[in-house]
């Protein structure tokens, strides 16, 4: 592991830069180009500084709105298809 020297002095109220949106896990996702598209037109006018963002918060939203399909005990996940 290297050292760091601290340089400067920090802003007022703690670290520099963004602040830390806590445990991530990296997750690669393959869209469709149409929806593809669609993310990628939307994002920014949605107020959105990148698109992660914007993705993570559509799935928050579908999840806070009971739209995750949970199964019950012992019944099979149904096969999605493209």
């Amino acid at each position: 592991m290297s050292e760091h020297e601290r340089t400067g002095r920090r802003r007022s109220g703690g670290k520099p830069g963004r602040r830390s949106k806590g445990v991530r896990y990296a997750r690669t996702i393959r869209f469709p180009d149409d929806l593809h598209e669609t993310i990628e037109g939307s994002y920014s006018a949605a107020g959105y500084d990148n698109i992660n963002d914007y993705v993570v918060d559509i799935v928050y939203r579908a999840r806070d709105a009971g739209l995750f399909p949970e199964a019950a005990p012992g019944q099979e996940r149904l096969p999605i298809s493209a």
